[in-house]
């Protein structure tokens, strides 16, 4: 038998954590009075105002086979937050939507990170994307989990 780990598996585990994050969700509600939106496999650019916050899972790639001490998943999270709110203060400016945007993705981070300590994330490439479309900011998070697996049982994640 072929140890295998669907990546839906993954994203459905995820997805379920996420809605279920009280701190997450009061995160949300305090700064935009509704929870996030969980998408499985959407684009943040066709959203419309009233979709945000919104959370996006996107399964992504997998390395297994019978040769491989280790496999690798490939995953990828995106959020965005609508926040056109600015602070002047003298000569700097700041966009509230910024460190809005860097909360949501740091509090997404720990809700995974923390989901399986059997199987914990192995490396995340974090990215937030302050200029893209304002009012809109974007971040996401490429995360790869890496399982040893054992011949003749089945993964469990």
């Amino acid at each position: 038998m072929v140890s295998t780990l669907k990546l839906s598996d993954v994203i459905n585990k995820w997805r379920d954590a996420l809605k279920a994050s009280t701190s997450i969700r009061d995160f949300c509600m305090m700064r935009y009075n509704k929870s996030p939106k969980i998408f499985i496999g959407t684009d943040p650019k066709q959203s419309a105002d009233t979709e945000y916050p919104l959370i996006i899972l996107y399964p992504g790639a997998k390395e297994e086979g019978l040769e491989l001490q280790e496999y690798t998943y490939k995953l990828t999270v995106k959020w965005a937050v609508l926040q056109s709110q600015t602070v002047k203060t003298g000569d700097v400016t700041e966009y509230a939507g910024v460190a809005e945007c860097d909360e949501l993705g740091q509090l997404i981070y720990m809700e995974l990170a923390g989901l399986n300590t059997d199987n914990p994330v192995s490396h995340v490439r974090y990215n937030l994307d302050p200029v893209a479309c304002y009012p809109c900011f974007p971040g996401w998070m490429d995360i790869t989990l890496k399982i040893t697996p054992v011949n003749g049982y089945s993964i469990q994640y």
